[in-house]
This record gives structure tokens, sequence and C-alpha cells, in this order.
């Protein structure tokens, strides 16, 4: 009799752990506990006790959770083999693709080829041209890109001017661009490198990967214009120390000698 009891109870354990799910939330945390990244519903991992270090993971349902590692390796900058340009700067002139979502914004016509000059400065300021205006051919060679750009740019780099048409406002201008020495060739860059996981910055253009870096060693942390230093002290009968930024007492304390 009490043979058949115990085998009962053996029965309705075994029974019991074939429908009774995991209590998932109950599994041990991984010692660098952060808050878990949601990725795709696969087989699950093995799980490591807490304190070792190891990634974390579990099949919840469809989804996997997993945690970091303890003391990981830092992330290396991630450039896409085929990334794409974002701006040239050449003798003053910076120039950015001329795509259709500008094209639309600037209510330019939507056939119009070119790359879009949104900042003029130093030797491309003296030549005639302007922001706003459409780079359309250099050195009697159309442009449509920034790659057309650089390669134009290359084959004129000796010269000391070179001749350029643009669109402005309906009308076709053609300029002269020169340098005292030699123009030089056009310095292209991608879009700024972004944080790993950052929001997208602007409406869906595709993958960040295309046209972004993804890494932490971009940007200063912090900003040096964000870095602001306490004021010291001046003396009330003292030249302004810069430019007129208001009354100094605004910002110093005043000495009186």
């Amino acid at each position: 009799m009490i043979v058949a009891v115990g085998l009962v109870v053996v029965l309705a354990g075994l029974v019991s752990a074939l429908f009774i799910s995991p209590d998932y939330d109950q599994l041990p945390e991984a010692s660098t506990a952060q808050t878990p990244a949601v990725m795709g519903g696969g087989t699950a991992s093995a799980i490591s006790p807490a304190g070792l270090g190891q990634t974390v993971a579990f099949n919840r349902g469809e989804m996997m959770v997993a945690r970091p590692m303890k003391n990981a390796p830092p992330l290396k900058p991630f450039i896409a083999k085929e990334v794409q340009l974002s701006e040239a700067h050449w003798q003053g002139l910076e120039a950015i693709p001329l795509s259709s979502e500008i094209k639309k914004k600037l209510k330019l016509p939507a056939k119009l080829e070119g790359l879009l000059i949104d900042e003029v400065s130093l030797n491309a300021a003296l030549s005639g041209l302007l922001a706003a205006d459409i780079l359309m051919v250099v050195n009697a060679t159309r442009v449509k890109s920034l790659d057309d750009l650089l390669e134009v740019s290359k084959r004129v780099q000796a010269r000391r001017s070179v001749a350029m048409t643009v669109y402005r406002k309906g009308v076709q201008k053609i300029f002269v661009m020169s340098a005292e020495d030699n123009l030089g060739y056009a310095q292209v860059e991608t879009a700024p490198m972004i944080l790993p996981g950052e929001i997208m910055p602007h409406p869906y253009r595709g993958p960040c990967t295309r046209c972004h870096t993804v890494g932490t060693t971009g940007h200063m942390v912090p900003d040096p214009d964000g870095i602001i230093l306490p004021p010291p002290p001046i003396s009330v009968d003292a030249p302004r120390p810069h430019q007129d930024r208001g009354p100094c007492k605004a910002c110093h304390v005043m000495i009186t000698n």
C-alpha cells in the first residue's frame, strides 16, 4: 500500500513538471543587471548564476531577453563599408546632396540635378557664389553627387581658378572661383557619429549606418562650448574683460579698490 501511494506521488510530480511553466521572473539576475534589451525570439540560451558576469538570456514566449556581460570590452566605432558621403568642403564652399526631400522643402524642380551649396566663405564667397545655389557644373563637367565633385576637384587641384555653373532662382549663372596658390581638392565627410541606440534624429531615410558611423568617440564630452566657468571677481573700474555681454555685475563680483 505504501509503495502504491509513493508511485502516485511521483507520477503527480512528473505531470506537474510537464504542464507548469517555470517562473522566469524568479531567475537570477546578472551581476551587472541593466534594463534588458529585447531581441528576436529563438532557442533559449543557458542561464548563468548571478555574479559570474556571463550573458543571461532565456526564451520568454516569442521574445529573447539578454543582459550585458560584466566588464565587456567597449564597442568599437562601426563604419559601414559603403557609407554615403554627407557633405564636401572646397575653398569655403560647403555642398550637400540634393535629395528629393530637399527639393520639396526648397520648392526646386523635381528634375534638377546637382549639389546644394548650403554655406559659403573665403574664396567661394569672393567668387559670387551664394548659399542656396545649386552647383551643377564644374570645369565643364556635370556634378550630380559628392563623388563627382571630389573627382573633378582632383583634376583641377593644381589650377588657380575654375568655372562653376549654378542654378539660382530659375536661372543658370557662371562664376569663377579663384585661389591664391592652387585650388586643392574637395574634402568630404560622412554624417556625424551617433551613439549606439540613439533615437533616429530625422524621418526614416534607411538604416542609420548608411550615413552615420555608430560609436562613442565622435564628439568631445562635454562639448567645449558647453563648459561654463565661474566668472572671476573684477574691479569696478576695470575695463571690460570681453565684448559687451550686459552689465558686468550680472556675472561678476565687483570689487572696490
